[in-house]
């Protein structure tokens, strides 16, 4: 295991700075968006945001866009603060993962011919292929016009994409989308070999991912057959005929077997949204047993970076869900869910 007291003693700091459910509610008092925003520059979570982002008219994908980069900005510099080239690697690629992440925002934001800000501020800021490139891949006209943005700013991800291009007709953004997560996940995983006890923590939680990814797309068939290829590779809860199987056997069954997977109340998987923050909630529960376990392992910082990465989304819903007024409690319940 390699050495990671300066890092988890820095996160140990950072981590009481988190907005939990009192500074949601603290929030939510405020009594306009701009109030809103204000407040939440003065804490950690916010610190990152322009000086003039509470002037009205309020950006809300200004916002979010700034709270990403604070927290990307954030993990890098605890990521440099790792001993040795071993953490350093396996910390590295674990943040790289976001690019799969950014190359589906995109796509999402072209398909849906969303406006540029909105698309910006739902991809995290990493390079590559780098914040410039996202805005730019954001304002083309055409999904294949994105992908050669993104490749020409050195995004192995959205080259890995170009050849599901011709399956969009039939599939849609799922074949572009699986197989942005296929090349994330592999080069992650390869990250890991020969890397020891981080390494091994950093790969159980790559098939964590991959179950999650997976019981998503499970759970979005509703009953439909699966397509082939449709299965990512490597998770350890259910194979690909498993899967398959979950599938023939309907709605229910599947909800089922993916609450009794990940430890979940069947409720909690009551709608996309919801599934989808159930879902990134348990991949989190995982590194906290190894975090306690193993204080100084990388469990330590991933966790972390996982639960922060967590707030924004949370400071993200709460602030859109308050500007549409939607009542604090119900705000409260979807956020602390």
């Amino acid at each position: 295991m390699a050495r990671l007291d300066r890092l988890n003693a820095r996160v140990g700091a950072r981590r009481p700075l988190l907005l939990d459910a009192p500074g949601l509610r603290e929030l939510l008092t405020r009594p306009s968006t701009e109030a809103r925003v204000e407040l939440l520059r003065t804490r950690a979570a916010g610190a990152g945001l322009p000086a003039d982002a509470a002037v009205p008219p309020v950006s809300m994908a200004r916002v979010e866009a700034g709270l990403r980069a604070a927290a990307r900005v954030e993990a890098e510099r605890l990521a440099g603060l790792a001993e040795g080239r071993r953490a350093r690697a396996l910390l590295g690629a674990f943040l790289a993962l976001d690019e799969a992440a950014a190359v589906k925002a995109v796509l999402r934001g072209v398909a849906l011919g969303a406006p540029i800000d909105a698309t910006v501020a739902a991809a995290p800021p990493v390079t590559p292929p780098g914040p410039e490139a996202i805005r730019a891949a954001a304002a083309a006209p055409a999904l294949a016009d994105a992908l050669a943005v993104l490749e020409a700013a050195g995004s192995a991800v959205a080259a890995a994409v170009r050849p599901a291009l011709p399956q969009v007709p039939k599939g849609g953004l799922a074949p572009l989308e699986r197989a942005a997560d296929r090349a994330g996940l592999a080069r992650a995983r390869a990250a890991c070999r020969h890397r020891g006890e981080d390494g091994e923590i950093l790969a159980r939680h790559l098939s964590d991912r991959t179950d999650a990814r997976n019981a998503e797309t499970l759970l979005s068939l509703d009953g439909a057959a699966p397509e082939p290829g449709t299965w990512l590779e490597g998770g350890r809860r259910w194979d690909a005929a498993a899967l398959d199987a979950l599938a023939r056997a309907g709605p229910a069954a599947a909800r089922r077997a993916v609450a009794a997977g990940f430890g979940l109340p069947e409720a909690a998987l009551g709608s996309p949204w919801a599934a989808e923050r159930a879902l990134e909630a348990a991949l989190v529960a995982p590194l906290r047993r190894e975090a306690r376990r193993r204080p100084l392992s990388i469990a330590v910082p991933l966790r972390h970076l996982l639960e922060r990465r967590a707030e924004v989304a949370r400071v993200a819903v709460l602030l859109r869900g308050a500007a549409v007024g939607i009542a604090g409690d119900e705000l409260l319940d979807l956020v602390e869910a």
